[in-house]
């Protein structure tokens, strides 16, 4: 059994594809060159536009038309879009120009089979890529069926089917449409009753071979695609791009491919390289690693979105490559008591999400830093899971603890003799009485951020206080409890 899948309009609809603008707009896409230049697709917008006519015509019936030419890149990668989805069903497939490629379905689960063929159209749909699937007992029967499917066509009974089936379906030269015209043979099923000796002696080997498709004979087998050694997506603008939408849209087109590429070969990716080419022929290139395997669009495509929304490059982008690294997925059993990420590719794309908006440096764990400074922190990248709580070996400190006051409250002070006598502040005010004397601290001298302070524990009235003195002056740093 094979399957072909078919997209119709491919050229049309792989240039529309990274032509977000353009939906829903009439479109008509050329074949040919100057004068000679004819429609070759319209979308359903362009009234009045039908394939074959010449452009001057075209703009004649539908006056907001707007040409396009055919886009080799934009075919390139539709068509790796089509295949990596393809592999889905089946190791074996093989392409073909226009949008088509044959799966072999030998060896296939009956039963898994039409929810594969439903997640399949669903995927490309959702890429821009309507799909229509024929399955048959060999390629050229699903290649008929694929041309009448709506969306998909099984063939059961290959006689009452070819029967009706019109003659083009058979791309017969101009002589030869003449001629089976005259002969009065309008479908398939007419060329089969008629004589296939009286139609090899009329037209040779040509003639057999006419007879033999119109049958469904099919004897060659499928020459299958090999698989990608790499897994890469590029495409140059026509036009540079100093916007963040277009170049986000044809993006996510290429985290749709290589998502199911990468899903398929190696159970998702743990890397990205992303680079933009610019205008004055500079690179910016990123490397991103993610925190697990994916599979999924979504996830890869969040992560480019985080870095491009705080990006600001010097000049426009004329062309963008994306490649993904295939990884194995860690396999493993949770316990019970796991204290580990959950949806660890979520968690890392919203912290992508804010770093995007109150910069790296702002976004982590906060850590002790290793310095003398006192409430001194550093923000590091999460652990992937929680450790377990040490108990300490030595025993809990007993005493007053100090509630600090965040941020510390500035105070004037009065010096008896270089020490602290009188204090006025929002925490308390008068005359104070020094309960330890003065602790001086410094550190990170050899640097811009050096500090030096002196602090002193002192009573205010019936309240204990810590009192900071440093060069910006005295604070009140926090009361104990």
């Amino acid at each position: 059994m094979f399957a072909v899948i078919r997209i119709p309009e491919f050229p049309l609809r792989a240039r529309l594809r990274f032509e977000p603008a353009l939906r829903g707009r009439p479109v008509g896409l050329l074949a040919g060159e100057g004068r000679r230049a004819v429609i070759l697709h319209a979308s359903p917008a362009a009234r009045g536009v039908f394939p074959g006519m010449t452009a001057a015509r075209a703009l004649a019936e539908c006056p907001a038309l707007q040409l396009l030419n055919p886009s080799p890149v934009a075919e390139r990668e539709a068509g790796a879009f089509l295949l990596a989805a393809a592999w889905t069903l089946s190791p074996a497939v093989e392409p073909a120009a226009g949008g088509t490629c044959t799966a072999d379905l030998t060896g296939a689960s009956r039963n898994k089979l039409p929810e594969q063929l439903r997640a399949l159209r669903r995927r490309l749909g959702a890429g821009g890529l309507p799909v229509k699937i024929g399955i048959g007992s060999n390629p050229l029967l699903a290649r008929y069926a694929a041309q009448v499917a709506e969306p998909e066509y099984r063939v059961s009974d290959p006689r009452a089917f070819l029967n009706g089936l019109p003659l083009s379906l058979l791309e017969l030269a101009g002589d030869e449409a003449r001629f089976f015209r005259d002969l009065g043979l309008r479908t398939l099923g007419s060329i089969t009753a008629f004589p296939r000796a009286a139609l090899t002696a009329r037209l040779g080997a040509r003639g057999d071979e006419l007879w033999a498709l119109a049958a469904g004979e099919w004897n060659r087998p499928i020459q299958p695609a090999p698989f990608p050694v790499r897994h890469v997506a590029e495409l140059e603008l026509e036009e540079p791009v100093e916007t963040l939408e277009p170049l986000l849209f044809a993006l996510r087109r290429f985290c749709e491919r290589l998502a199911v590429e990468a899903g398929q070969f190696g159970h998702g990716t743990t890397r990205l390289a992303l680079g933009l080419t610019l205008a004055d022929e500079k690179i910016h290139a990123r490397d991103f690693d993610l925190p697990e395997p994916t599979a999924s669009a979504d996830a890869l495509f969040a992560v480019l979105e985080n870095h491009l929304s705080a990006l600001h490059t010097d000049a426009a982008i004329v062309a963008l490559r994306l490649e993904a690294f295939p990884a194995r997925r860690l396999v493993q059993q949770e316990g019970l008591f796991d204290t580990g990420l959950k949806d660890a590719a979520m968690f890392h794309g919203t912290l992508a999400r804010l770093a995007a908006v109150v910069g790296a440096e702002n976004v982590g764990t906060p850590r002790r830093a290793d310095t003398h400074r006192p409430d001194a922190v550093v923000l590091g990248p999460p652990a992937a899971a929680v450790p377990a709580r040490v108990p300490p070996a030595a025993p809990a400190p007993h005493g007053p603890l100090l509630r600090r006051f965040r941020p510390p409250l500035a105070a004037t002070v009065e010096l008896t003799e270089a020490r602290p006598s009188f204090i006025m502040s929002a925490a308390a005010q008068g005359e104070l009485t020094i309960v330890r004397r003065p602790f001086w601290s410094n550190g990170d001298w050899w640097t811009a951020a050096a500090w030096a302070h002196e602090e002193w524990d002192v009573r205010i009235n019936r309240g204990l206080y810590r009192l900071r003195h440093a060069p910006e002056g005295w604070f009140v740093d926090g009361i104990y409890d």
